[in-house]
Protein backbone atom coordinates (compact mmCIF):
# COMPACT_ATOMS: atom_id res chain seq x y z
CA UNK A 1 0.00 0.00 0.00
CA UNK A 2 1.38 3.44 -0.95
CA UNK A 3 2.54 5.52 1.98
CA UNK A 4 0.16 8.34 1.14
CA UNK A 5 -2.92 6.15 0.73
CA UNK A 6 -5.78 6.28 3.19
CA UNK A 7 -8.55 3.91 4.22
CA UNK A 8 -10.91 5.82 1.92
CA UNK A 9 -8.78 4.84 -1.13
CA UNK A 10 -9.18 1.11 -0.41
CA UNK A 11 -12.12 -0.37 -2.36
CA UNK A 12 -14.37 -2.28 -0.03
CA UNK A 13 -16.00 -5.49 -1.34
CA UNK A 14 -19.68 -5.15 -2.21
CA UNK A 15 -21.82 -7.45 -0.14
CA UNK A 16 -25.07 -8.80 -1.60
CA UNK A 17 -28.15 -7.04 -0.30
CA UNK A 18 -30.05 -8.98 2.29
CA UNK A 19 -33.48 -10.01 1.04
CA UNK A 20 -36.14 -8.27 3.05
CA UNK A 21 -38.27 -10.63 5.11
CA UNK A 22 -41.94 -10.47 4.12
CA UNK A 23 -44.21 -9.03 6.76
CA UNK A 24 -46.31 -11.56 8.63
CA UNK A 25 -49.24 -9.22 7.93
CA UNK A 26 -49.18 -10.47 4.33
CA UNK A 27 -50.61 -13.76 5.61
CA UNK A 28 -53.88 -12.05 6.57
CA UNK A 29 -56.86 -13.11 4.43
CA UNK A 30 -60.29 -11.61 3.99
CA UNK A 31 -62.97 -13.21 6.14
CA UNK A 32 -65.51 -12.32 3.43
CA UNK A 33 -64.32 -15.20 1.24
CA UNK A 34 -63.79 -17.66 4.11
CA UNK A 35 -66.11 -20.65 4.25
CA UNK A 36 -66.25 -23.78 6.35
CA UNK A 37 -65.03 -26.75 4.33
CA UNK A 38 -67.57 -29.50 3.60
CA UNK A 39 -65.25 -31.94 5.37
CA UNK A 40 -65.52 -29.74 8.49
CA UNK A 41 -64.37 -31.63 11.57
CA UNK A 42 -66.67 -31.42 14.59
CA UNK A 43 -64.83 -30.43 17.76
CA UNK A 44 -67.60 -30.70 20.28
CA UNK A 45 -68.42 -30.62 23.99
CA UNK A 46 -71.72 -32.30 24.93
CA UNK A 47 -72.75 -31.39 28.46
CA UNK A 48 -75.73 -32.34 30.55
CA UNK A 49 -77.00 -34.48 33.43
CA UNK A 50 -76.68 -38.25 33.53
CA UNK A 51 -79.22 -39.88 31.22
CA UNK A 52 -79.57 -36.83 28.96
CA UNK A 53 -78.29 -38.69 25.88
CA UNK A 54 -74.74 -37.33 25.71
CA UNK A 55 -73.07 -40.61 24.80
CA UNK A 56 -75.68 -41.69 22.26
CA UNK A 57 -75.71 -38.18 20.80
CA UNK A 58 -71.95 -38.30 20.26
CA UNK A 59 -72.31 -41.47 18.17
CA UNK A 60 -74.20 -39.50 15.50
CA UNK A 61 -70.87 -38.25 14.13
CA UNK A 62 -70.30 -39.44 10.54
CA UNK A 63 -67.94 -42.29 9.73
CA UNK A 64 -66.28 -44.96 11.81
CA UNK A 65 -65.88 -43.97 15.46
CA UNK A 66 -63.86 -44.98 18.50
CA UNK A 67 -65.61 -44.54 21.85
CA UNK A 68 -63.15 -44.31 24.76
CA UNK A 69 -65.15 -45.33 27.82
CA UNK A 70 -64.03 -43.98 31.22
CA UNK A 71 -67.33 -44.70 33.00
CA UNK A 72 -67.83 -48.44 32.48
CA UNK A 73 -70.92 -47.78 30.37
CA UNK A 74 -69.79 -48.90 26.91
CA UNK A 75 -72.85 -51.19 26.71
CA UNK A 76 -74.88 -48.06 25.93
CA UNK A 77 -73.78 -48.38 22.29
CA UNK A 78 -74.26 -52.16 22.02
CA UNK A 79 -75.33 -53.26 18.55
CA UNK A 80 -74.17 -50.15 16.71
CA UNK A 81 -72.23 -50.99 13.54
CA UNK A 82 -70.07 -47.88 13.13
CA UNK A 83 -68.66 -47.84 16.68
CA UNK A 84 -65.72 -49.57 18.30
CA UNK A 85 -65.22 -49.21 22.05
CA UNK A 86 -62.06 -49.14 24.12
CA UNK A 87 -62.36 -49.27 27.90
CA UNK A 88 -60.27 -47.07 30.21
CA UNK A 89 -62.61 -47.88 33.07
CA UNK A 90 -61.10 -49.17 36.32
CA UNK A 91 -63.42 -50.40 39.10
CA UNK A 92 -60.79 -49.50 41.72
CA UNK A 93 -61.65 -45.91 42.76
CA UNK A 94 -58.03 -45.27 43.83
CA UNK A 95 -56.28 -46.71 40.79
CA UNK A 96 -54.34 -44.53 38.28
CA UNK A 97 -54.43 -47.26 35.61
CA UNK A 98 -57.36 -45.72 33.72
CA UNK A 99 -55.42 -42.49 33.20
CA UNK A 100 -52.19 -44.22 32.26
CA UNK A 101 -54.03 -46.32 29.67
CA UNK A 102 -55.71 -43.24 28.18
CA UNK A 103 -52.35 -41.52 27.76
CA UNK A 104 -50.89 -44.62 26.08
CA UNK A 105 -53.92 -44.62 23.79
CA UNK A 106 -53.48 -40.93 22.94
CA UNK A 107 -49.87 -41.54 21.88
CA UNK A 108 -50.86 -44.56 19.79
CA UNK A 109 -53.62 -42.60 18.04
CA UNK A 110 -51.21 -39.83 17.08
CA UNK A 111 -48.62 -42.36 15.90
CA UNK A 112 -51.26 -44.02 13.68
CA UNK A 113 -52.36 -40.65 12.28
CA UNK A 114 -48.78 -39.79 11.34
CA UNK A 115 -48.41 -43.16 9.61
CA UNK A 116 -51.75 -42.64 7.87
CA UNK A 117 -53.29 -45.91 9.08
CA UNK A 118 -55.77 -44.84 11.79
CA UNK A 119 -59.07 -46.57 10.90
CA UNK A 120 -61.35 -44.00 12.55
CA UNK A 121 -63.07 -40.80 11.43
CA UNK A 122 -63.80 -39.62 14.95
CA UNK A 123 -62.88 -40.07 18.62
CA UNK A 124 -65.35 -39.84 21.53
CA UNK A 125 -64.28 -39.63 25.19
CA UNK A 126 -66.90 -40.18 27.89
CA UNK A 127 -66.78 -38.61 30.37
CA UNK A 128 -64.66 -35.73 31.63
CA UNK A 129 -65.69 -36.41 35.25
CA UNK A 130 -64.14 -39.89 35.34
CA UNK A 131 -61.12 -38.76 33.33
CA UNK A 132 -60.36 -36.15 35.99
CA UNK A 133 -60.76 -38.68 38.79
CA UNK A 134 -58.33 -41.14 37.19
CA UNK A 135 -55.82 -38.39 36.52
CA UNK A 136 -56.02 -37.28 40.16
CA UNK A 137 -55.21 -40.85 41.20
CA UNK A 138 -52.09 -40.60 39.02
CA UNK A 139 -51.28 -37.13 40.39
CA UNK A 140 -51.35 -38.48 43.95
CA UNK A 141 -48.40 -40.71 43.05
CA UNK A 142 -46.23 -37.63 42.50
CA UNK A 143 -46.26 -36.50 46.14
CA UNK A 144 -47.05 -38.66 49.18
CA UNK A 145 -48.32 -35.72 51.24
CA UNK A 146 -52.10 -35.67 51.69
CA UNK A 147 -54.78 -33.36 52.98
CA UNK A 148 -57.25 -34.11 55.76
CA UNK A 149 -58.55 -37.66 55.69
CA UNK A 150 -56.11 -38.63 52.95
CA UNK A 151 -57.68 -36.22 50.45
CA UNK A 152 -55.67 -34.60 47.61
CA UNK A 153 -53.59 -31.62 48.70
CA UNK A 154 -52.97 -28.36 46.85
CA UNK A 155 -49.89 -29.65 45.02
CA UNK A 156 -51.88 -32.45 43.39
CA UNK A 157 -54.36 -30.27 41.49
CA UNK A 158 -51.98 -28.45 39.16
CA UNK A 159 -50.53 -31.68 37.66
CA UNK A 160 -54.08 -32.99 37.27
CA UNK A 161 -55.30 -29.88 35.44
CA UNK A 162 -52.22 -29.64 33.22
CA UNK A 163 -52.24 -33.26 32.15
CA UNK A 164 -55.98 -33.47 31.47
CA UNK A 165 -55.80 -30.19 29.53
CA UNK A 166 -52.85 -31.43 27.46
CA UNK A 167 -54.67 -34.72 26.80
CA UNK A 168 -57.87 -33.06 25.57
CA UNK A 169 -56.11 -30.43 23.47
CA UNK A 170 -53.90 -33.08 21.89
CA UNK A 171 -56.85 -35.22 20.78
CA UNK A 172 -58.85 -32.17 19.75
CA UNK A 173 -55.99 -31.24 17.39
CA UNK A 174 -56.33 -34.49 15.45
CA UNK A 175 -57.59 -34.20 11.83
CA UNK A 176 -60.70 -36.08 13.00
CA UNK A 177 -64.02 -35.43 14.65
CA UNK A 178 -63.63 -35.24 18.44
CA UNK A 179 -66.33 -35.22 21.13
CA UNK A 180 -65.87 -34.88 24.88
CA UNK A 181 -68.87 -35.48 27.12
CA UNK A 182 -69.20 -33.73 30.49
CA UNK A 183 -71.55 -33.23 33.40
CA UNK A 184 -72.56 -29.78 34.61
CA UNK A 185 -72.35 -28.00 37.93
CA UNK A 186 -74.07 -24.86 39.17
CA UNK A 187 -71.66 -22.01 39.92
CA UNK A 188 -72.48 -18.85 41.86
CA UNK A 189 -71.48 -15.80 39.84
CA UNK A 190 -69.86 -13.57 42.48
CA UNK A 191 -69.38 -10.57 40.16
CA UNK A 192 -72.72 -10.43 38.33
CA UNK A 193 -74.81 -12.28 40.89
CA UNK A 194 -77.07 -15.23 40.21
CA UNK A 195 -76.15 -18.72 39.10
CA UNK A 196 -74.60 -20.15 35.96
CA UNK A 197 -73.95 -23.60 34.57
CA UNK A 198 -70.45 -24.75 33.61
CA UNK A 199 -68.82 -28.10 32.81
CA UNK A 200 -67.96 -30.02 35.96
CA UNK A 201 -64.16 -29.74 36.15
CA UNK A 202 -61.31 -28.62 38.42
CA UNK A 203 -60.67 -24.92 39.07
CA UNK A 204 -60.26 -22.64 36.06
CA UNK A 205 -60.80 -25.58 33.69
CA UNK A 206 -64.53 -25.00 34.15
CA UNK A 207 -64.35 -21.76 32.20
CA UNK A 208 -61.46 -22.72 29.89
CA UNK A 209 -62.80 -25.98 28.47
CA UNK A 210 -65.75 -24.51 26.52
CA UNK A 211 -63.34 -22.14 24.76
CA UNK A 212 -61.49 -25.10 23.26
CA UNK A 213 -64.49 -26.30 21.26
CA UNK A 214 -66.42 -24.98 18.25
CA UNK A 215 -69.59 -26.81 19.20
CA UNK A 216 -70.78 -26.71 22.84
CA UNK A 217 -74.27 -28.16 23.33
CA UNK A 218 -76.54 -28.83 26.30
CA UNK A 219 -78.21 -32.25 26.19
CA UNK A 220 -81.62 -32.74 27.78
CA UNK A 221 -84.66 -34.99 27.63
CA UNK A 222 -88.36 -34.76 28.46
CA UNK A 223 -91.51 -36.81 28.13
CA UNK A 224 -94.04 -35.83 25.47
CA UNK A 225 -97.80 -35.99 25.96
CA UNK A 226 -97.74 -39.70 25.09
CA UNK A 227 -95.14 -40.45 27.78
CA UNK A 228 -92.36 -41.04 25.25
CA UNK A 229 -88.89 -39.74 26.04
CA UNK A 230 -87.59 -37.14 23.56
CA UNK A 231 -84.01 -35.92 23.43
CA UNK A 232 -82.88 -32.38 22.57
CA UNK A 233 -79.81 -30.24 22.02
CA UNK A 234 -79.57 -26.57 22.90
CA UNK A 235 -76.78 -25.17 20.75
CA UNK A 236 -76.65 -21.52 21.83
CA UNK A 237 -77.23 -19.77 25.11
CA UNK A 238 -76.86 -16.67 27.24
CA UNK A 239 -76.92 -15.91 30.94
CA UNK A 240 -76.74 -19.17 32.85
CA UNK A 241 -75.86 -21.01 29.64
CA UNK A 242 -73.38 -18.57 28.09
CA UNK A 243 -70.84 -21.31 27.26
CA UNK A 244 -73.18 -22.84 24.65
CA UNK A 245 -72.30 -22.06 21.01
CA UNK A 246 -72.10 -23.44 17.49
CA UNK A 247 -69.73 -22.46 14.68
CA UNK A 248 -71.84 -24.58 12.32
CA UNK A 249 -74.89 -22.43 13.04
CA UNK A 250 -73.21 -19.06 12.46
CA UNK A 251 -75.53 -16.22 13.56
CA UNK A 252 -78.35 -18.79 13.86
CA UNK A 253 -78.72 -18.92 10.08
CA UNK A 254 -79.22 -22.66 9.70
CA UNK A 255 -81.48 -23.84 12.53
CA UNK A 256 -83.34 -22.74 15.65
CA UNK A 257 -83.06 -24.34 19.07
CA UNK A 258 -83.94 -26.78 20.41
CA UNK A 259 -82.79 -29.46 17.98
CA UNK A 260 -84.59 -32.76 18.53
CA UNK A 261 -82.24 -35.75 18.44
CA UNK A 262 -84.49 -38.53 17.19
CA UNK A 263 -82.41 -41.70 17.20
CA UNK A 264 -85.09 -43.51 15.18
CA UNK A 265 -85.00 -41.08 12.27
CA UNK A 266 -82.19 -40.44 9.79
CA UNK A 267 -80.28 -38.18 9.52
CA UNK A 268 -79.89 -37.56 13.23
CA UNK A 269 -77.69 -35.42 15.46
CA UNK A 270 -74.44 -34.25 13.94
CA UNK A 271 -75.22 -35.83 10.57
CA UNK A 272 -78.38 -33.78 10.45
CA UNK A 273 -76.66 -30.53 11.43
CA UNK A 274 -73.93 -31.08 8.84
CA UNK A 275 -76.60 -31.58 6.18
CA UNK A 276 -78.42 -28.47 7.33
CA UNK A 277 -75.18 -26.51 6.93
CA UNK A 278 -73.73 -28.09 3.80
CA UNK A 279 -76.44 -30.30 2.26
CA UNK A 280 -78.62 -29.73 -0.79
CA UNK A 281 -81.22 -27.61 0.97
CA UNK A 282 -81.71 -30.46 3.46
CA UNK A 283 -81.42 -27.92 6.22
CA UNK A 284 -83.58 -25.33 4.53
CA UNK A 285 -86.74 -23.51 5.42
CA UNK A 286 -88.78 -26.68 5.95
CA UNK A 287 -86.39 -27.93 8.66
CA UNK A 288 -86.31 -24.57 10.40
CA UNK A 289 -90.11 -24.42 10.50
CA UNK A 290 -90.19 -27.86 12.16
CA UNK A 291 -87.70 -26.69 14.80
CA UNK A 292 -89.73 -23.56 15.51
CA UNK A 293 -92.83 -25.73 16.10
CA UNK A 294 -90.88 -27.74 18.67
CA UNK A 295 -89.64 -24.53 20.29
CA UNK A 296 -93.21 -23.16 20.60
CA UNK A 297 -94.35 -26.39 22.29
Amino acid sequence: MPLNSTKKDIKQPTLPKKASKPSILEEAKSAKDMELPENYKIKGLLAGPSGSGKRMSSTTLPGRLLLVDFDGRKETVAGMENIETLSCYDPDPKSPKGWMKSEELRKDIWASVRKGNLPYDGIIEATLTSMLRYCMNWSLLLDPKRGLGGSPAKQHYMPQMKNVSDHILSLKSLPLHYILTAHLEIIEDEEMGGLKYLPKATGKMRTEIPGWFNECYFCSREKDKNGKLRYYWTTAGTGRWDFLKSTLNQLNKHWSDPIEVNFNKSPVGFKRLLEMRFGKKKGGEKERKEEKKIERR
